[in-house]
Formats: C-alpha cells, sequence, structure tokens
C-alpha cells in the first residue's frame, strides 16, 4: 500500500469529493470541530443516534480510548468488540474516524463482520498464534472490512463489465448510465481514509449488488440500509465469500468525478491501473 500523506483535521473534508456522498450527512455532525474530535464527541454523538448500535454479543457500542497489550481474549480488538461493545479508538487519526463512521453507515454489517471474526480470533489467540496463520475467511473479511465497497447497479449489463475488467467500457462508454443505474458506495474505512489523499492505484475489494430502479430513487441514508440488509446475510450464509480473491476488484478513481482528471477518455487507456483483469481468469475464457 503506498504512504499516504493525510492532511491535518478538516471540519468540511466530505465535500472535497464525491467519494464522501454516503458519509456526509454523517461528517456534518462534526463540521462545527475546528480540531481533532475526542472520544467523548464520538461518544456523545452515538448516544444522540436514534437507534442504539448493538454488537450480536448483545452489548450497545461505545466509543473508548486506544488500550495498552492485550493480555486476555476479552481485551484483543474483535472480542472486545462482540463482549463488551466497545471500540478502542485512537485520537487525531483518521483511519479509527472512518471506521467509527462506518458503524453508522452499516450497523448491521459490521456486526456481523464482528461477530464472524470471534471464533477465528479465539482459536489463534488460544495456541499463540494472534497475529499469524489468518483463516482465508479472516484475510477476506479483513480486506472488505477495512478496502471494500459495494456496486449496486440495475442494469446487469454494467455489473458485467465489472466482472470481465471492462473498464473504459464501463467508466467512458457507458458513462451515461452510471450517473443513473449504477453506484459505488465505499464500506472500508481505509477507502475513505485514501480518500483524503486519492492516487492512481486506489483499487476498492468488491461486492456487487443487483437492484431494480427503485433503488436509485431513494435518498443516500435509504440506499446505505439497503446495502445493509443485503450484505449481513451474504456473510452470515459464508459461501460466495470465503477467500479475499472472491472480492472483485475495483479501480475505483474510475467513477467519473472521483479524480478531476477522469474527464478524458485517455484517462482509462493507462493500463497499469485499469488492469485488463487477472491472468488465471484470462486464460479460462
Amino acid at each position: 500500500m503506498q504512504a499516504l500523506d493525510l492532511p491535518g483535521w478538516s471540519p468540511h473534508f466530505a465535500n472535497s469529493s464525491p467519494l464522501f456522498n454516503s458519509l456526509r450527512h454523517l461528517a456534518k455532525a462534526f463540521e462545527h470541530h475546528q480540531s481533532w474530535p475526542g472520544v467523548a464527541d464520538y461518544q456523545a454523538y452515538l448516544e444522540r443516534w436514534p437507534e442504539q448500535i448493538m454488537t450480536l454479543g448483545g452489548k450497545p457500542l461505545r466509543i473508548v480510548d486506544q488500550a495498552g497489550r492485550p493480555e486476555q481474549f476479552e481485551q484483543h480488538y474483535a472480542p472486545r468488540i462482540y463482549l463488551s461493545g466497545e471500540i478502542q479508538t485512537r485520537l487525531e487519526n483518521w483511519h479509527d474516524f472512518f471506521q467509527y463512521l462506518s458503524w453508522f453507515m452499516f450497523p448491521k454489517t459490521k456486526a456481523v463482520i464482528n461477530s464472524i471474526h470471534l471464533p477465528y480470533a479465539r482459536q489463534r489467540i488460544d495456541v499463540g498464534d494472534e497475529l499469524g496463520r489468518r483463516s482465508p475467511m479472516e484475510n477476506m473479511l479483513s480486506l472488505f472490512d477495512e478496502g471494500g465497497a459495494v456496486l449496486v447497479s440495475s442494469d446487469e449489463r454494467l455489473l458485467q463489465d465489472v466482472r470481465d475488467f471492462s473498464w473504459k467500457s464501463l467508466f467512458w462508454h457507458q458513462r451515461a448510465r452510471l450517473a443513473t443505474s449504477f453506484d459505488c458506495v465505499p464500506f472500508g474505512h481505509a477507502i475513505y481514509e485514501k480518500g483524503l489523499a486519492p492516487y492512481i492505484g486506489m483499487t476498492a475489494n468488491c461486492i456487487l449488488l443487483r437492484a431494480d430502479a427503485r433503488y436509485f430513487g431513494m435518498a443516500s441514508v435509504e440506499r446505505l440500509a439497503w446495502i445493509d440488509d443485503q450484505l449481513g446475510p451474504i456473510f452470515e450464509a459464508k459461501q460466495h465469500y470465503q477467500k479475499p480473491r472472491d472480492l472483485q476488484p475495483f479501480p475505483i478513481l474510475g467513477m467519473p468525478a472521483w479524480d478531476k482528471a477522469n474527464v478524458e477518455e485517455a484517462y482509462y487507456d493507462n493500463t497499469a491501473y485499469f488492469r485488463p483483469g487477472r491472468m488465471r481468469d484470462r486464460l479460462k475464457k
């Protein structure tokens, strides 16, 4: 991953790119902060939220300071969320700020992902192998939770362009249809973090969802709720997404206006970024 030269706190960061459209309603709550919000600010906003956000362990979400090295299973990051509801959060840190916001956007899916991690984490920690030998399922969940996005379309042809790595067809030749029939919603907090200092090479790992035309008449918060309702059961089933390669790579800066330079057709001729597909997949065709 490219090292990011991130800006300091900016109360109007969400206005910098369409990439932040899905969380702009949440960012407004922090626009009055001229410096970094603190843990107390995060917790206060959480307590004002109309519906209490819960883990699947039955605990209400709480924001707490980053702790030291865990000594027991219950003190590790994922188990602590599940068992106590406590999300350890670093101060003045964009990554953790977007992690926090993602729980408001996708509360059901975040809780499901957290719960699936738990037995895998226990198995590794019990044998003293906390950091290594993660299962393919854990790696897939972490990849999506950090760097994932959801691609929603009412047009199967557009989704097929994504599967076929037909980027110029999708982003340029079908550009008008993207505005009315295609939605890219970042899920992973690392995607939002990278969006503060975007660079050619930014790639999201995606799940594709088919929706009918009614989706595109929804407000942004309604779209988030619809996506959240779809994703939780997909992960709980543990069928279609079991390893990192089951996620679809997507050069996210190809989305119209997500990079100021992509107004020219030649932008999409950069095959180092808009790659023609995984070699193994191409050989199968």
